[in-house]
Parts: C-alpha cells; structure tokens; sequence
C-alpha cells in the first residue's frame, strides 16, 4: 500500500551543490547577525586540521567571522554522511520484511509497529540538535558527534550480529526448503498449517529494540550534519533556495539503493521469504552493515571539516538556558506553531493504516524478498528523479496544490491495485508492487516540498533544533498515529493480524480487508485538512514569521500536543514488542486468554 500521506520524514543532511559552492560563501552581518556577533569562525580551507585531538589543542583568536566554500576534501567527507545514513536507513528496514514476516511471522499489528520502532530515533532529533548547538566538545559542535554517533552504530550492529534469532515460525518443507504454511483441503480449500516453533512469533522485540539502537547512532550523527548544512541552504539565493535541501535528498536515495541491492542479492534465502537455496544469514547482514558505520568514525575524523568558533569569551557561549530561552521564543511564534501543526497532523492522521498491508503482500499478492527489494531499488530511482523533477520544474509551484494532487492520486492508484489483488481478480507480486513505483514520482513531490518550510523557520544560531523539532513533530506523528491505528483496526473482525485468516483466504474476510483499506483512504484524505497551516510558498511562510505575532500559548500547546503524543505512543508501541503484553486490546491485539 502506498504512504497515504507525506509530512516532514526523516532527512539526512545535504552535501553542497557544485552551483553552491562556486559562489561566495560570505555570510555579511545583514543575513547573519548572529554568527557577525558570535566569536570567529575559521574559514574551511586546507590547513584547517582534521584532528578532533588537535583542534582541541588549537587557540582560536578573534577575528571577522567568515564562512568559504568547502575544500574538495572536506565535500568528499560531508557526501560520505549522508550516503551512509541512507544506506543504513535503507538496510534496516530492507530486513524487516524478510525476518520479522517471513522468517519470525510475527502478528501483522507487530509487524507494522517493528517498522515504527526501528526508526523511533528520528522522533528525538530536537534533543540532538539542541545538544549540538549548546554542548560543544573542543569547540567543534557538529562532527565530535559524527563521530559518537557513528561508532555507538557500528557497536549495536556488530552487537546484533552476535544475536542469533530463534527458530523460524512455520515448519519447513526437506524436500523444497520452503515453508509449510497451508494444508489442501477438498474443494480446493485451505487450512492454515500448524507452525512448528509458535513462540518465535513473539520474540520478535529484542531484535526490534536492537534496530531502533542501531537508528539512534547514525541519526545523531545525521542531525550533527543537518545543522551545518541548513546553514547553507539559509545562503541560498531566494531564485534557489531548496536546491541544497533536494541534493540532500538524493544523495540519501543513493545509499538507500546500494543497500536495496545488498539486501535484495545477499538475503534472498528461502528462510527470508526469499527465492534462493542460498544467502546470508541476518546476523551476517547486520554484521555487514556494522562495516560502513565503522568505517565513518575515521572518515569523520579526517575528511569532516567545520568552522571552529572560539569559546573564549564566556559572555558569546551560547548556553543551554539561553538556547532555550531562544527556543521558547521561537515556539510562541504562530508562523512556528501553524507549520508545527500541519507537519504534526499531516503525519498522524494520514498514517492511521490498516495493518492488513503486509500480510495482503505476502500471502495474496505472493511477493518475495528479491522483488520486494528489486521493487524497492526502481522505486527509490524513481524518487530521486522525482526530486529532481521538482527543484527543476516545481520549486515556485503552490506547496498547497502539488500537496493535494499527489495525495488524492496515491489514494486513487493504490485502491485500484490494491482492490484486484483483494478480490482476487488478479493477483501477482509484479502487478502488485507496480502501484509502488507508480507513485514515487508524487511521493517524492509531496515529501521534498513538505520539507521545504523549515529552513524558511530557522533563524542564524539554531538551525539544528529547528531542522530537529519540526522533522520531530513528523517523526513522533507516525508513531503516535502507528498507536492509533493498532487499536482502531484491532475491532475489525476476524482478526486483521492473523496470518491463518488470509491463507484460508474467506470471502466474507475479503470484505473485512477492503473495508479497513478504505477507512485508510478517508483518514489519507482527512489530512488535506492541514494544508491550511501551510504557507502556499517561501515568499508567503517568511511573511508569515516576519509579520505574524508571539503568544505563549502557542509554545504551551506545542509542548504539551508533543508531551503527550510521545507518552502514549511510548506506552502503546512498546507494549507490543514484549510477549507479556503485545495481547492486549490497548497494544492492538485480540486480548489475552
């Protein structure tokens, strides 16, 4: 099934456009006049070291303040961010269907808050960027966290490695290798088969848990970068403005490729709903994708370079109450609070989904690992040329009418293919996830420009929190709606979670599936409701900041809308990754016996 609805998803950084970095990147006092007031900034040339322990040894004197264009060198080292952000933000979801579907079967409800779980670490990206920004180590805000965050990576996936999960769900074939998931009954019919290690279908937690570890390394090192290059993007000419922000995002695509491949080729066992008589175990793919995020704790350490601002002067430091006083400032702006709203609402309302999807995949459509992954590859090309297809011809476009379009056409497409395989009129994996590259292409649009909107609400000094809370308020939204959704689609009957329902493959359940697609549908359209929080454009959203007044109600509702969204999303989600409670109806399950 399609994403019904795209609000501000986890974004990696940029590296800057070759178009970027021919011109000059003088920041004058009039466009920054906080960083004209701050301490000197070294330029980012070549003698600048590339040693965390010598820039701890080097004094910084005063001096204008001046951002150059970064050295080849030091692009080298800033693309590599983002490349492997994608390809571990690719590689860990790529498993996620094989094992926790196929290999662990694990209730469809917990299957689709695995996925929720895996990348609950974005949901905190205001924290990191404030710690960025008020917390700097030997003067250096953004790349001593690089480093942390991709070495405590490379430690959980290696960790993972040495996990070795259960034995598989259902029985399996000697003669085939392939599971024995039904029984022919006369008449053509169907039973579901007995499964020869039950518990493992609940044993799926820990190795969500471990995932989300391994997302919490490499999204701190993520947001250390996207407080530099929204710097950058800020730089911009208006005429230009979201080109670094869309090379960002296709640099990301890129790493989510290479990753697709790998997963597609090398976990492709049968043990993984895969295809081959061969392929790695995931303890053996986790352990090679310990490898890249091992290898950026050096690259960040050599080819990383960031101005460094001399913390001399104890008056110029920016602390952590002033950060705050910054920020509570910020969030009675109700320019800040409108685009707040319509990044928080899009995303729950339009990711309240059936948890039928995955299992309409796997035992209706019959899609395997391989062409789950091969799919996912020409989908992400498809999205990047969609991001390329908007900053070339869209960037001036109404965000409003691009937004309503690509919505109303994903739900269009996706009920059309997914209706045929429902019904059974005709079901193949291939004329399934066709509906999923059909549609990037309007993903990407209504991703890339939904994001648009930060660097306009960012001011000079705390781009990072900026760039952190409102890709938060997004990011905590689809857990708070994946809550929702587990309890609101938990009262459709028979069970959409249960995989012996679909195999048995009842009219009457057809019905019930199709049901729970169309109540997505309405909630997908619902979420149109927020585009008027929304600016139409970047000239409107800085009226709106410049003009637009501050009440502190406006920072009270925030916090306290984001204080709650978390603690039930926290409560509900975990509850169903532990044995003891996923049964519960409050956790989405069909109750405890």
């Amino acid at each position: 099934m399609a994403t019904a609805a795209v609000g501000m998803q986890p974004v990696s950084g940029p590296p800057l456009p070759a178009d970027v970095a021919d011109e000059d990147r003088t920041i004058d006092e009039e466009q920054s006049p906080n960083i004209a007031a701050n301490p000197v900034v070294k330029g980012m040339d070549g003698d600048l070291s590339t040693s965390i322990a010598d820039e701890c040894s080097d004094d910084s004197k005063p001096g204008p303040t001046k951002t150059a264009a970064p050295t080849q060198r030091a692009m080298i080292g800033f693309a590599a961010q983002y490349f492997a952000v994608g390809l571990i933000y690719g590689g860990i979801p790529a498993t996620v269907y094989g094992v926790f579907l196929g290999y662990l079967n694990v209730p469809a409800y917990v299957y689709a808050t695995v996925s929720v779980i895996s990348s609950l670490p974005w949901s905190f990206k205001f924290i990191f960027g404030l710690i960025n920004d008020t917390v700097p180590i030997c003067g250096l805000r953004r790349k001593p966290y690089m480093v942390i965050g991709w070495a405590f990576c490379a430690v959980v996936l290696f960790w993972l490695s040495c996990t070795p999960l259960p034995p598989p769900y259902w029985c399996i074939d000697d003669m085939t290798g392939e599971y024995i998931k039904k029984i022919e009954l006369p008449g053509g019919h169907h039973k579901s088969a007995e499964p020869c290690h039950p518990e493992s279908a609940q044993a799926g937690g820990k190795y969500a848990i471990l995932l989300m570890l391994a997302a919490l390394g490499y999204v701190v090192a993520d947001v250390a970068a996207d407080g530099l290059t929204t710097e950058y993007a800020k730089a911009e000419p208006m005429e230009k403005r979201g080109t670094t922000q869309t090379t960002a995002y296709m640099m990301r695509t890129i790493g989510q490729a290479a990753a697709t491949v790998f997963i597609a080729f090398f976990m492709n066992g049968k043990e993984y709903n895969g295809s081959f008589d061969w392929g790695l175990r995931f303890e053996q793919v986790a352990f090679c994708l310990g490898i890249p995020a091992s290898l950026m704790v050096p690259i960040s350490v050599m080819l990383v370079v960031e101005p460094k601002r001399s913390l001399q002067n104890a008056a110029e430091r920016v602390t952590i109450r002033r950060y705050f006083a910054m920020c509570w400032d910020l969030l009675q702006s109700k320019a800040f609070f409108y685009v707040f709203l319509y990044s928080f609402l899009t995303s729950v309302i339009g990711g309240i989904t059936t948890t039928a999807g995955p299992q309409v995949k796997i035992n209706w459509a019959g899609v395997e690992n391989f062409e789950n992954q091969l799919f996912s590859l020409f989908g992400s090309v498809l999205f990047a040329f969609g991001l390329w297809l908007v900053k070339k011809r869209f960037l001036h476009t109404s965000w409003h009418k691009l937004l309503a379009v690509t919505i109303v056409f994903l739900q269009v497409v996706d009920c059309f293919f997914t209706s045929f395989t429902i019904f059974n009129v005709f079901r193949n994996p291939f004329f399934y996830l066709g509906e999923a590259v059909l549609t990037e292409i309007p993903l990407a649009a209504n991703f890339v420009v939904s994001t648009f909107v930060i660097v306009e609400m960012a001011d000079d000094g705390n781009e990072g929190l900026v760039y952190g809370l409102l890709t938060t308020s997004a990011n905590l939204g689809y857990p708070f709606a994946r809550a929702l959704g587990n309890q609101i689609y938990r009262l459709f009957q028979p069970s959409l979670s249960y995989a012996g329902n679909y195999i048995e493959d009842e009219p009457s359940f057809r019905r019930t599936v199709f049901y729970s697609f169309v109540l997505s549908y309405g909630f997908a359209l619902l979420s149109l409701s927020t585009l008027y929080f929304l600016p139409r454009q970047k000239l409107e959203a800085q009226e709106w900041k410049r003009t637009w007044h501050k009440r502190p109600a406006f920072a009270v509702i925030t916090v306290a809308m984001l204080g709650v969204a978390f603690a039930y999303s926290m409560v509900v989600n975990f509850m169903s990754m532990f044995p003891a409670t996923m049964c519960l109806e409050f956790a989405g399950g069909d109750g405890c016996e």
